[in-house]
């Protein structure tokens, strides 16, 4: 139930991650929705479809996307919350996450808040701590949704600001902070998973430049590509080099009036999402979400940019 962004694996599936813990006996905007099961799982899904089995030991929380070190088969887990940790999934058999293996929370050296207050270009040692209980929905004695969450930030886990993109690439993972940094217009983290190093390569100074970075991917090429998910007009995608530098690469200009059965209005409000690139690199496949629409986009595109 709404899954979310998750990400692709090496060994060639894709993981589908819920945003909600939502489940029997729980309300929905003051509705009684009558879950037959519970929520916040992650799901893998093969080329052939999937089997309906949530992977528990992999955490209910509010999931947003996953990335995938093919070095090592660690999965590394972004929580969509205002008050939001990075996780990373410790498999006990490298690809078959069903086998079950170990959740973790990152800890920043000296930073037990990260939501604001760093430069770009600041450094952190990073370890991590275990989480015991990772099918716990919410925090004991309340109705939050912070049952993993505050079990790392009681072993001294970082907090970032809503945590949702996030792609393997260059050797690293890149995260989207959407509402981070002293402005809260977003923050983008890079980091290191071989020396245990997150560096902070860009954050927003001004909605005009990006407001809000949502969902991210990589290109062969190593450029980035960030999806805008602000309350802007006209939304945007962003184009970025690996050290932090940033340029214009779309907008959402979309405004409908019945050229498509069905379809009215002004959507250019909405949000860019599921940004990924053909296998051999050449094509950008990225949606609108409303009122659902995908674009193929092609080159040429730039060695090192995107």
């Amino acid at each position: 139930m709404r899954n979310c962004a998750g990400g692709p694996t090496p060994w060639g599936t894709w993981l589908s991650c819920e945003e909600t813990i939502l489940g029997p006996g729980d309300r929905d905007d003051g509705k009684d929705r009558r879950y037959e099961q519970t929520h916040g799982w992650i799901f893998e899904v093969g080329v052939d479809g999937a089997r309906p089995v949530p992977l528990k030991a992999m955490g209910r929380f509010v999931h947003e996307a996953v990335a995938v070190d093919p070095a090592t088969g660690y999965v590394y887990e972004t929580e969509d919350r205002p008050t939001a940790g990075c996780y990373r999934f410790v498999p006990n058999e490298r690809g078959k996450l069903s086998s079950g293996g170990k959740l973790q929370m990152l800890k920043a050296a000296g930073a037990p808040d990260l939501r604001r207050g760093s430069r770009v270009g600041q450094v952190y040692d990073v370890s991590w701590v275990d989480i015991e209980e990772p099918e716990r929905a919410r925090t004991p004695g309340t109705e939050d949704r912070l049952g993993v969450f505050s079990q790392g930030k009681a072993r001294g886990a970082t907090t970032f600001a809503r945590l949702e993109g996030c792609w393997f690439g260059n050797g690293l993972i890149y995260l989207n902070s959407t509402s981070g940094g002293e402005k809260q217009l977003g923050q983008v983290w890079q980091y290191d998973p071989h020396n245990e190093r997150l560096r902070l390569i860009f954050e927003s100074p001004s909605s005009d430049v990006l407001y809000s970075p949502d969902n991210i991917t990589v290109s062969p090429r190593g450029g980035l590509v960030l999806c805008e998910d602000g309350d802007g007009v006209s939304q945007r995608l962003h184009g970025m080099t690996p050290d932090g530098r940033i340029f214009p690469l779309a907008a959402n200009n979309i405004v409908l009036n019945g050229e498509r059965p069905g379809l009215h209005g002004d959507y250019r409000d909405e949000e860019w999402c599921g940004a990924t690139f053909s296998p051999d690199g050449r094509w950008l496949f990225v949606n609108i979400q409303t009122p659902g629409i995908t674009f193929a986009i092609t080159g040429p595109w730039g060695e090192g940019l995107v």
